[in-house]
């Protein structure tokens, strides 16, 4: 038999329960953070630190790469140019590609048989970690030779006349391949790259990075313009690439606020637990 009044009792009481979780998804949607937040600060945008280098770069010139023209350099054989010189060398990234490029090889080759699962996930896990270093430094200083080479801007010693932006595009050759500096890409690169891998001393990194960039000014072969985009090119590239790595659970992961921070290595000894799994796995069996 219908019964009226239990209908619409039954009607109420879905229409309350519908009422209170209405309410419930209003409040939890207005304490929800701002998505500027949850993409992390700004520094650690990609987009930001590379807009950012590009307003500089351009500020500078206006400002500061005038001041190049006629200004004296360091003497070849003095000290200033042997300190320069020395410095500027870590701008090339050799020692940093070759040692992560090796370690990758080496991790790769490795055959996780006989490994247990913690330590295959230990494998991997490290394994991203070296191929990131590697990606950074060298997928960066791949687009700025791209980018640089294609632009074509003339290098201070070889320009003509009193001129600050000379273009000989798309003609690959050293001469007129200045903007962005190479060095500088590759500086800013590794320097985000351990910035991010030893945060505890990012900043030390950081100016470390910015230092062996300006050796380029010093040395009259870039002007302030190319050292800073190429700096920041560096820096967005690795930055790029950290947050797509967080994005698949690899190397990195992001906290509440959208801050880069590196995942822990599995386990509890981490590291030192991987190479002795990997010796153990490799020692014959006795006996």
């Amino acid at each position: 038999m219908f019964d009226r009044n239990r209908l619409l009792e039954t009607i109420d009481l879905r229409a309350r329960a519908t009422s209170a979780r209405f309410v419930d998804g209003c409040r939890r949607l207005g304490k929800r953070r701002p998505r500027a937040l949850r993409e992390g600060p700004a520094g650690e945008r990609a987009s930001f630190v590379l807009a950012s280098g590009l307003v500089v770069a351009l500020a500078a010139i206006k400002l500061f790469d005038p001041l190049m023209r006629g200004r004296p350099e360091a003497v070849d054989g003095s000290l200033a140019h042997a300190v320069l010189g020395g410095l500027t060398w870590f701008g090339e990234g050799v020692e940093i590609l070759v040692g992560s490029g090796v370690l990758v090889i080496f991790l790769a080759a490795i055959d996780p048989a006989g490994l247990g699962r913690a330590s295959r996930a230990r494998l991997a896990e490290v394994s991203a970690a070296f191929a990131f270093v590697f990606a950074s430094v060298a997928g960066s200083g791949l687009v700025a030779a791209l980018a640089k080479n294609l632009l074509g801007r003339a290098r201070p010693e070889h320009l003509a006349g009193d001129a600050i932006f000379e273009i000989h595009a798309a003609v690959f050759k050293s001469n007129w391949a200045a903007f962005p500096s190479g060095h500088a890409t590759t500086a800013g690169a590794s320097a985000v790259v351990l910035a991010l891998l030893f945060p505890r001393f990012a900043r030390a990194f950081l100016v470390a990075g910015a230092v062996i960039a300006l050796t380029r000014i010093g040395l009259g072969a870039h002007f302030p313009s190319d050292v800073a985009a190429g700096f920041a090119l560096g820096a967005a590239f690795t930055l790029m690439l950290a947050r797509a790595l967080s994005k698949r659970g690899l190397v990195f992961r992001t906290d509440g606020e959208g801050r880069l921070a590196l995942r822990p290595i599995a386990g509890p000894a981490g590291w030192f637990d991987l190479l002795a799994n990997l010796i153990a796995a490799r020692r014959p069996p006795q006996g």
